[in-house]
């Protein structure tokens, strides 16, 4: 399922104006990537957890010059659903 897959099912579900909730989910990612990019965690009770998660320095080989090469921090988005949702 995509985005616009996502949004239409909404709308039949609720009768809410198709533009309406195209400018929700629009605010919503954006909420949660601004606190993210500071670092908090979003928890909403009995849907999951958004959260980053930094990797650590690591050590590879490049495929083409097959020197050693140092890769840097990043840091990483994750999701965890909560215990509640079952399938």
């Amino acid at each position: 399922m995509n985005k616009n897959e996502l949004l239409n099912i909404i709308n039949e579900n609720t009768n809410i104006s198709l533009k309406n909730i195209e400018l929700i989910f629009s605010e919503l990612k954006n909420v949660i990537l601004d606190a993210l990019k500071k670092g908090e965690i979003i928890n909403i009770k009995g849907f999951g957890k958004f959260f980053t998660k930094e990797t650590g320095e690591k050590f590879y080989i490049s495929p083409i010059s097959k020197n050693k090469r140092l890769a840097e921090n990043k840091i990483k988005p994750k999701f965890k659903f909560s215990s509640k949702i079952q399938f």
